[in-house]
């Protein structure tokens, strides 16, 4: 009870600034408050630290190089200021890992918890990072690799790859700072789990994630209704899974991966 009462006040704290800084909508700091309250109550401190890293290194992300990633957020973005929905999408997985560590007891719960974490903050490396390329990324279509625009979901680049290694190890360093929280080969497996769900994000982002196509602009969304007010046609993709159903999906699989590798080391 104190440890949730402790992760209330932090949370609602941090959230509070974060919709003041126009990082979160309202239900996005309702939200994010719920989170953090969950996974403090679950993981304790060293667990919550894991979510502000994720929380601190991709708001800072998003403010680098904002001007040259403007275009690209309009086309394939909902913009920089989190609503509910982005916020359960990549910390949903996480705190429900706390609260079964917390309500049924495993060593696996940590690792799940550290997999879908990292995946979300692997992801958002790559999404920040990875669109000031110079090149045009790829993106699978059939069989094959093709180039497509900056910020297209499920698109890859070298420095997207690098950028979700680092994301997944900045996750991997919080394990390292606490290792009485966490097992010996934690920040290994972080980084795996990690890798591994963010690369499910792309493959996810490119087969299963619906996508429109607004004719009047000639250019590709992945909104129905276009920024410049045309509808857009259905054009691939299943309907209704957007960017947000993908990262609750990676979360889930990095969660796994987690696990996996925990249930591999012991």
């Amino acid at each position: 009870m104190e440890r949730a009462l402790a992760g209330a006040i932090a949370s609602a704290a941090i959230a509070g600034f974060a919709w003041w800084r126009g990082s979160l909508s309202r239900s996005g700091a309702a939200a994010a408050t719920a989170v953090g309250t969950c996974i403090f109550a679950g993981g304790g401190a060293a667990w919550f630290a894991a979510l502000v890293t994720f929380f601190v290194t991709s708001t800072l992300l998003g403010r680098v190089g904002r001007a040259r990633k403007a275009a690209a957020k309009r086309e394939f973005s909902k913009g920089d200021t989190r609503d509910a929905w982005q916020v359960l999408a990549n910390g949903g997985a996480a705190a429900a890992a706390a609260l079964g560590a917390l309500l049924v007891p495993s060593p696996y719960w940590s690792a799940a918890f550290l997999g879908a974490l990292a995946t979300a903050n692997g992801d958002t490396w790559a999404t920040e990072l990875g669109v000031l390329s110079r090149g045009e990324p790829f993106v699978l279509r059939g069989f094959s690799l093709v180039r497509v625009p900056r910020g297209t979901s499920g698109a890859v680049s070298p420095r997207g790859l690098a950028a979700t290694v680092a994301g997944a190890g900045a996750i991997a360093a919080v394990t390292i700072a606490w290792p009485a929280s966490f097992a010996a080969h934690a920040a290994l497996a972080a980084v795996a789990a990690g890798t591994t769900g963010a690369l499910a994000d792309s493959l996810l982002g490119a087969t299963l994630q619906e996508s429109f196509w607004c004719a009047a602009c000639a250019r590709e969304t992945e909104a129905a209704l276009h920024h410049c007010g045309a509808i857009g046609a259905h054009r691939r993709g299943v309907r209704g899974l957007g960017n947000d159903g993908v990262n609750l999906a990676a979360t889930v699989v990095g969660a796994l991966a987690g696990a996996a590798l925990a249930a591999a080391f012991s």
